[in-house]
């Protein structure tokens, strides 16, 4: 199983549509398979007064910047996905032909926006950070019963997350009870993510930012190009590692080394009946 990386621009484009397609062009060199921005919109905000109300506003992409960001992700291969915040933007953002959608943390129990979500496209990825063990088993017990298409993203929303907060183990936890999961990365380090991956991670999402000043924001919990690069690559070892798993379809399948090293000690020792 190939582990999916989306690279999240976020709005560290700061609303300029040419460092927007830049994130594209650059995340698309990396090898990554995925790269995605934020549909959200100031006019949805229900408090205009907290703090990110005016990040929001000044960052927002329009209806037609959507549609450049995905012309671009075509021309460069690279996959176009996008978080949804609003359900007044499902119907835009569903318009656009794309396959799947992402939903941010604090709509893991917005049931709503979620069955509305999956009538329209064919997956849903979630992220379940700030919320509780109990409040995941009901966003499993709601995905479930609703036949939903979904992947639970493991995640701490915390800005950054220290590496000792990352909390892995309610990866493994979220991995015993949801057939398909990933994780999301909050800390400033590839590790959580090596983790995630060679523990079987369907997606792994990670905040990238385009040098250690910019251009754009570089926020703390950013990953460098060059720690994406390294994550393209462990991804390859681990691939190599792993091997085909048809062969064990084969029960009698062997390496050539293993049939003629089997051989060897045959005649060394004899068969053990």
């Amino acid at each position: 199983m190939t582990t999916k990386i989306i690279i999240e621009a976020a709005s560290n484009h700061q609303g300029n549509i040419f460092l927007a397609r830049e994130f594209i062009r650059i995340a698309a060199k990396t090898g990554a398979d995925c790269v995605k921005f934020q549909s959200s919109r100031y006019e949805d905000l229900t408090d205009k007064s907290e703090a990110q109300a005016e990040w929001v506003r000044q960052t927002s992409l329009s209806d037609d910047d959507h549609l450049e960001l995905m012309a671009e992700c075509s021309k460069n291969k690279i996959d176009f996905l996008t978080t949804c915040f609003s359900i007044s933007r499902v119907d835009f953002l569903s318009s656009l032909g794309l396959k799947e959608i992402k939903i941010a943390s604090p709509d893991l129990v917005s049931f709503s926006m979620i069955e509305k979500l999956a009538d329209k496209f064919d997956h849903l990825i979630i992220s379940t950070g700030m919320h509780s063990v109990s409040d995941i088993k009901r966003a499993i017990d709601f995905l479930i019963k609703n036949k939903i298409n979904a992947t639970l993203l493991h995640s701490v929303s915390m800005y950054p997350t220290p590496l000792n907060k990352a909390f892995m183990h309610k990866f493994l936890w979220l991995k015993d009870n949801f057939p398909k999961v990933g994780y999301s990365n909050h800390v400033p380090d590839t590790e959580p993510v090596k983790f995630a991956m060679a523990h079987g991670a369907q997606i792994v999402e990670v905040h990238m930012k385009l040098g250690k000043y910019g251009p754009g924001r570089a926020a703390d919990w950013d990953l460098s190009v060059e720690q994406v690069e390294e994550l393209l690559g462990y991804r390859n070892i681990l691939e190599e590692m792993l091997g085909n798993e048809k062969d064990l379809d084969n029960e009698d399948f062997l390496y050539e080394e293993e049939v003629k090293a089997a051989k060897r000690f045959v005649g060394r020792w004899g068969l053990n009946a």
